[in-house]
């Protein structure tokens, strides 16, 4: 800002104003050593340390109530929206450090007037990147990370409009994992920005690659203990991970994506005290392994049938107890897995079983469950030969289906061009 323009914000009165209850808020006497050398600063028109001493002192605006706070804070941002741009950068930290900063008190109106700084900002200011991260601390320390939660959907789109460079996206993807990692309600986010956080290392060298041990090393713990993390393949496949291998964990990790019970149970017995001392629970561990262990069972038996006995023997429980487990058992653990019951009386008993992995339904009388669908673990080479197979199973009965159509068709029209009109 040019020293010899003066933005409508500039009046006077304001000006005194605000210098004058900075300088009470500092236990000064009006005409102190704060206001009073701003006045002269604006009657000499040097408005840009005029603005850079607010901003230095904007902590003590931190006593004010509730009901002054906003406004105060709104005519401070309105001065920095129109500063300097070489300036606006410094004005920004002066003043969110001081809140960020802060107790844990007043959330409400100190999100409100970050979030007025963040949108009088430029578009595609860089500052807004500082102002977004302000944001994300004061709401994780004051519990309202829920408000924020939603607005993350844009973030890709954020950090392009603020020219973010590749550490900030780093520095911005763990500072949110770490965040969300602290409310329950969010540990999957929180799994999820770690991961992102991991893949920004993608061809990284070997030096940096080093630096990632412990946040892959938190994540594949993370991915097994989170009771909605089903899929291990874009976790295992990351080169961060990779380069975590050999160790008893990636080993883990192995077993969780392409495995079954009974390989976790061989490594649980020859690693004895490995599972506790990271931190993982055996019994939370067995259930998800049952769950996808049934879900390999089912995607070898797509179309097909599945013994109850097979499904036993699989999941290591008795028999009578399948029907219970699949139904009321350990499928609701993960909120992603609905299951649905449909009861269709009186014919065969059929209770249909809608789940994140696999659909199918159960006959109680043959004691067995048709698969009509299954998610795969890992998508290999061999997945996809099985799909070209099906793909190419389809498009012949398509063909045959489209032949006798046409035969149909053929048929109708001779059938019609003999026939003898009415009146001949």
């Amino acid at each position: 800002m040019a020293s010899s323009s003066k933005p409508f914000y500039y009046a006077e009165e304001q000006t005194a104003k605000l210098a004058n209850l900075i300088g009470t808020l500092k236990g000064e006497d009006e005409g102190g050593p704060f206001s009073q050398p701003i006045k002269e600063l604006f009657a000499a028109e040097n408005y840009s340390e005029v603005l850079t001493r607010f901003a230095k002192e904007s902590k003590v605006l931190l006593g004010l109530g509730e009901k002054e706070f906003e406004p105060v804070y709104n005519l401070l941002i309105a001065m920095t929206r129109d500063a300097n741009p070489d300036a606006v950068a410094t004005h920004v930290k002066s003043i969110i450090q001081p809140i960020v900063d802060s107790p844990a008190e007043k959330a409400q109106v100190k999100l409100r007037v970050l979030s007025n700084l963040y949108n009088n900002l430029e578009v595609n200011s860089p500052s807004r990147y500082e102002v977004f991260v302000a944001i994300v601390n004061v709401a994780a320390k004051n519990d309202e990370l829920d408000a924020l939660v939603p607005q993350l959907a844009s973030l890709d789109a954020l950090t392009a409009q603020w020219g973010a460079s590749l550490n900030q996206k780093r520095s911005l993807y763990l500072l949110l994992s770490e965040k969300l990692e602290g409310s329950e309600e969010h540990k999957r986010e929180a799994y999820e920005y770690r991961l992102r956080y991991l893949a920004t290392f993608e061809n990284a060298d070997a030096a940096a690659l080093k630096t990632t041990k412990e946040q892959a090393t938190r994540a594949v713990r993370e991915a097994i203990r989170i009771p909605e993390v089903l899929n291990f393949e874009d976790l295992f496949r990351l080169q961060a991970v990779q380069a975590l291998k050999p160790s008893k964990l990636f080993d883990l990790l192995t077993i969780f994506m392409e495995h079954g019970l009974a390989q976790y149970r061989a490594f649980v017995k020859s690693n004895a005290g490995f599972v506790a001392k990271e931190g993982l629970s055996e019994e939370a561990n067995v259930k998800k392994m049952r769950l996808l262990s049934m879900a390999t069972l089912a995607g070898k038996n797509v179309q097909g049938e599945v013994p109850y006995e097979a499904i036993a023997k699989e999941l290591e429980i008795p028999e009578d107890e399948v029907e219970i487990w699949v139904i009321n058992g350990e499928w609701h653990s993960a909120s992603e897995i609905c299951v649905v019951l449909l009861l269709r009386v009186p014919k065969p008993f059929k209770k249909v079983i809608r789940a994140g992995l696999i659909d199918a339904k159960m006959n109680q009388l043959k004691k067995t469950v048709v698969v009509s669908r299954s998610t795969h673990r890992v998508f290999s080479d061999a997945q996809w030969q099985q799909l070209s197979d099906k793909l190419a199973a389809w498009r012949t009965n398509l063909k045959e289906v489209l032949q006798v159509i046409a035969n149909a068709k053929l048929i109708g029209a001779q059938g019609l061009s003999i026939e003898t009109p009415v009146g001949a």
